[in-house]
């Protein structure tokens, strides 16, 4: 019989196989898994993007982009400048006011409404990828603006163009995302600690105020967190990068520090109930 091709319709059943037709078609189980496989991927990356969507509705709302993109024009038309050396010093040094400002509320947004006590109760790890998630949507925002900003002072103050325009654009955006990323995580840190939006904010502008100072000039070149671009440097001078590499390290230290939601406030709002 099976030299014929005829199987029995029992052994099939009994091993969970049911023989096909002539002529029928017989799915294929790998191909099955395989579209199993893709429509749960896709699944989690839709899941992924509505996340991220979220993320950026909380991080950047409206009046923050239009603040944001009212004040670089306002400081295109207001800074004036001779060189084009000067764009990429004035870009780095007011993004960085602009980026601590912005910030500032990256975590305490949650806390007028409440909302931080749903963020809490989540695992620690979920917080801090969320944290990491609003950041980052900033960050790329605020690089984005300090860039528009860099094309606005070329069009609005026609500076004098000279050699190597790409090297000076790509410097500068460099210097100004490392201090974006210290300025920006700086205050959130304070807040949460001291339980003060402003306070925060206040800080860590008084900082601001300190650093592009004459005074600043007095500490060793790794604190100079602004020497890119100052008189003191010249044309292929890159001494300005150990500043920029502290920035970088005293950045990632403070949204590490960060922790997670409603570590500070939320003690002292459960305080306050009591």
């Amino acid at each position: 019989r099976k030299a014929s091709g005829y199987y029995s319709p029992l052994s099939g059943t009994v091993f969970g196989y049911h023989a096909a037709s002539a002529g029928s078609y017989e799915p294929d189980c790998a191909s099955h898994c395989s579209s199993g496989d893709y429509m749960g991927l896709r699944e989690n990356m839709e899941e992924e993007e509505g996340i991220w969507m979220k993320e950026i509705k909380i991080s950047l709302p409206p009046y923050k982009m239009i603040c944001a993109l009212f004040f670089i024009l306002i400081l295109a038309i207001v800074r004036g400048i001779s060189s084009v050396n000067e764009i990429g010093l004035t870009i780095d040094t007011y993004v960085t006011l602009l980026a601590l400002v912005l910030c500032a509320d990256t975590c305490y947004q949650e806390i007028p409404g409440g909302g931080w006590e749903i963020l809490a109760i989540k695992p620690g790890k979920q917080q801090r990828l969320t944290i990491l998630k609003r950041f980052a949507v900033q960050y790329v925002f605020l690089i984005g603006t300090a860039a528009a900003g860099y094309g606005l002072f070329y069009l609005i103050q026609q500076p004098y163009i000279r050699e190597n325009e790409l090297y000076h654009f790509v410097t500068a955006m460099a210097a100004t995302a490392a201090s974006i990323v210290l300025f920006g995580a700086l205050p959130v840190l304070i807040s949460k600690i001291t339980g003060s939006l402003w306070g925060g904010i206040g800080a860590a502008a008084a900082l601001w105020f300190f650093l592009i100072s004459s005074g600043a000039l007095k500490l060793p070149l790794f604190l100079q967190i602004f020497a890119f671009g100052g008189m003191e440097m010249g044309d292929g001078d890159l001494r300005w990068i150990y500043g920029k590499i502290t920035a970088l390290v005293l950045g990632a230290v403070c949204i590490g520090a960060v922790g997670n939601f409603g570590r500070h406030f939320g003690k002292k709002r459960m305080k306050g109930k009591r």
